[in-house]
């Protein structure tokens, strides 16, 4: 009989299919119905710091005239936050039985990744760090930026025990090389891609709008290039892919060029717990169809390492297809 399950950075998971950080990950009821439709694991929506430290920032600025009350006010939003989440964590946890991996979303090194000690004692089983910023200063190379992110993951994976895995952007020189950095520095996973929020242009109001929050499945390929090639060349590392996972195929397509496992968003709002379930389900009718009894009997099966000619995940310019249109 086929079985569905999964090994995630040391996790069982009944299902490569997990549910991703988003607005979905905070409500009980939704997170049961995930549950119940065989769900792999739930990744609680990220604690922002840039929200606390801007409402933090902001009270300070009215409270200008009074200083020590300022300081108290930006202690006090900061602790409130992390004790929310920390409250939301343990709420979780104890309702459901599948994994519950924590998300942080961070942009400094200081004190604020002692939190991930306090997320730890919850009894979640994991976190995901989302550590992207913006880079904006002309001067800083990209080498300092990623030791950055290096020594954020290194200061955190020593500080916990439970496994660490870092949700990175693609926009990165060398991803290959990056990721088998994030592994030496103690990470068990990375998640790719982080989708960003977009800004757009109004063009009739001429003013700066957010673009369309939601993915579309095309935007999963890119993806699959890297996952291929990252998964060859960086063993011992569980990927995890993120952007435009809809449907069981999208995601039998990742685990085919190697991700242990993959995490929906956009299908979760647009469908419910029913894209897990029918997900599901399209990996077990694929795998009945192909003899396999296990993920691990096709994962990575078209990777970089496995396919026979290797240059079908190198190509990035056109030639063939639009080489001779005009």
């Amino acid at each position: 009989m086929e079985n569905i399950s999964v090994n995630y950075m040391g996790m069982s998971l009944k299902s490569p299919v997990i549910a991703a950080s988003s607005g979905l990950t905070t409500q009980l009821d939704k997170i049961e119905s995930f549950e119940k439709a065989e769900v792999g694991a739930i990744v609680v929506k990220s604690l922002f710091e840039e929200q606390i430290v801007n409402e933090a920032d902001f009270l300070k600025s009215r409270s200008s005239d009074y200083p020590e009350s300022a300081d108290y006010l930006h202690h006090y939003i900061r602790q409130y936050s992390i004790e929310k989440y920390l409250n939301l964590l343990k709420e979780i946890k104890s309702k459901i039985s599948v994994p519950v991996i924590a998300s942080i979303n961070c942009y400094s090194k200081g004190e604020w990744m002692s939190y991930a000690k306090e997320i730890e004692q919850t009894g979640v089983d994991g976190i995901e760090l989302n550590i992207y910023s913006l880079p904006l200063n002309v001067h800083k190379t990209s080498t300092e930026i990623e030791k950055d992110y290096l020594e954020v993951v290194g200061n955190v994976t020593k500080m916990i025990k439970i496994p660490v895995a870092v949700k990175i952007a693609g926009y990165v020189t060398n991803l290959p090389g990056f990721v088998y950095n994030l592994k030496a520095y103690g990470a068990k996973g990375v998640v790719m891609f982080n989708r960003f929020y977009s800004p757009d242009i109004d063009i009739n109001k001429l003013k700066i709008i957010p673009a369309d929050a939601f993915s579309n499945e095309s935007e999963s390929l890119r993806e699959l290039r890297w996952m291929g090639i990252v998964s060859a060349l960086v063993p011992g590392i569980d990927l995890a892919a993120s952007t435009g996972i809809h449907t069981g195929e999208t995601a039998i397509k990742q685990i085919l060029a190697g991700a242990s496992a993959v995490q929906m968003c956009t299908a979760l709002y647009k469908r419910g717990a029913d894209a897990i379930s029918e997900a599901n389900q399209e990996i077990l009718l694929f795998m009945n169809r192909h003899g396999f009894n296990s993920i691990r009997d096709f994962k990575g099966a078209l990777n970089y390492s496995n396919i026979e000619d290797p240059r079908k995940f190198e190509r990035v310019q056109f030639m063939k297809n639009f080489g001779g249109k005009v």
